[in-house]
């Protein structure tokens, strides 16, 4: 069997994407080995799907939107890995089971720093937008709803349904039928508290973000130095992000722990103290209490459990 390159293999990609949801530029996070595998379900008024694959970097760009296309809303829930979407000038975390809305007819990036999955859900935006009275640009688009509350059981509920149409597809047939008014309930729940960020706020938060998911694996990378590169103080910084301190603490965490993953993964003879330090932790002590904290288990358990 001939080998395939890695170009040719992002290429494949690229096409099976385009298929299964709408044109987009798709780019490596890292060289290396990629995997990544649609499941796809067609239903009367929606489509389910599970995506998991590699880390990348994806982009919905204005060339490739068409007019006459009929535009689509996406909902994905987040089954693991930790990546981030922009629509709208808004950046919303994508992780731990959280819902994501965004629309096919304006431009969106999304990136994932290592392997990630999602249970994908896509419906035509003008049915969303007659069954919740909310307009197309007024949807609450690349904003997190966490796995509490009403969009959390929504999320399930396609979780649910994308498992349930491998064991019982006539039963999945008829609940998809509900799927489309359940996605509406989310857009009128969450359209009324529809952040209305100042474009200036929005452009600088998207370029905070920018330069950590450059600088994460840097351990002299710190607060202040984010707030310098942004030419902002380090009180606007916070507020940027949700929940402050906490939140910028917690967002940099999780992206090197996930990081910290990916080393474990594919090097089962990399010592800890190597790992911590490429992840961007300042020492092995720091690095093994965000581990356990994120994950609930040392890196030396993870990597045994893995093995």
């Amino acid at each position: 069997m001939p080998e395939v390159s890695v170009q040719e293999t992002f290429e494949q990609w690229e096409a099976a994407v385009a298929q299964a949801y709408v044109p987009l530029v798709v780019t490596p996070v890292r060289p290396g080995d990629f995997q990544a595998r649609i499941v796809q379900s067609r239903f009367e008024d929606i489509d389910v799907s599970t995506v998991t694959a590699s880390g990348q970097h994806i982009s919905r760009i204005p060339r490739l939107i068409h007019e006459p296309d009929e535009p689509i809303l996406f909902a994905t829930v987040t089954t693991h890995g930790h990546g981030w979407l922009e629509q709208d000038g808004r950046v919303g975390e994508m992780a731990d089971g959280g819902l994501m809305l965004y629309v096919s007819s304006r431009p969106f990036t999304a990136h994932f720093e290592s392997s990630w999955g999602v249970v994908a859900v896509q419906v035509p935006l003008a049915q969303v937008v007659g069954a919740s009275g909310v307009p197309a640009d007024r949807m609450p688009t690349a904003v997190r709803f966490p796995p509490e509350g009403a969009a959390g059981i929504v999320g399930r509920f396609f979780c649910g349904l994308a498992h349930l149409q491998h064991t019982a597809p006539d039963q999945a047939a008829v609940l998809a039928r509900h799927g489309t008014g359940l996605l509406a309930s989310v857009v009128q729940l969450a359209a009324g508290d529809l952040p209305r960020d100042e474009p200036g706020h929005a452009l600088t938060k998207q370029r905070a973000l920018m330069y950590i998911q450059r600088h994460y694996a840097d351990p002299e990378l710190t607060v202040d130095r984010v707030a310098a590169a942004c030419a902002i103080s380090r009180r606007t910084l916070y507020r940027l992000f949700e929940n402050g301190e906490d939140g910028m603490a917690s967002m940099l965490r999780r992206m090197r722990v996930e990081r910290a993953l990916s080393l474990i993964r594919t090097d089962a003879t990399r010592p800890l103290q190597s790992v911590a330090r490429a992840s961007g932790f300042v020492s092995e002590r720091q690095f093994y209490r965000a581990f356990k904290r994120e994950m609930g288990m040392t890196p030396g358990e993870f990597r045994t459990t893995n093995a």
